[in-house]
């Protein structure tokens, strides 16, 4: 029997500019992902909810097994041997915002089934930002909550 979980992560990001293709916080650890007895799951959606306001354009690069992140506010580039372990990549557009008075809420429905390492139960993870979006106000402003089916 199929059941869904919520994992929030807020990573700490910069209140600051970042340039194209930056790293927007560190590693995203989204513990519990998967049973023990499967290792696998169905990621159905992810929101990411942006405290500044701004409509970012952003990528999550999901992977089945920790990896070296790269540091918050640098070069997204992860190494030849992490990048084997990825499992895709799930693209936050513009257009899936709701641009509030002084917040932003994304949410991308999904249908993407995953596997992880073995015996692992932890998703990990790393947001990067495809434009140069406009400068975050406090270390807090990112959440990211996936919804997953295991």
């Amino acid at each position: 029997m199929s059941r869904l979980y919520e994992i929030t992560e807020s990573p700490t990001v910069t209140a600051g500019a970042y340039s194209a293709k930056d790293a927007v916080g560190g590693l995203l650890t989204f513990e519990g992902a998967a049973s023990i007895y499967r290792g696998s799951g169905t990621l159905r959606k992810v929101v990411l909810i942006n405290q500044a306001g701004v409509a970012d354009v952003l990528n999550l690069v999901l992977f089945d097994r920790t990896f070296t992140a790269a540091a918050d506010n640098a070069a997204f580039d992860p190494s030849d041997a992490d990048l084997l372990n990825c499992i895709g990549r799930i693209s936050i557009a513009a257009a899936d915002y709701e641009v509030l008075a002084d917040n932003a809420v994304a949410t991308v429905l999904l249908e993407f089934p995953f596997v992880l390492a073995a015996n692992g139960t932890s998703l990990f993870g790393q947001l990067f930002n495809e434009t140069t979006p406009v400068a975050y106000v406090a270390t807090t402003d990112v959440t990211v909550k996936l919804t997953i089916e295991r």
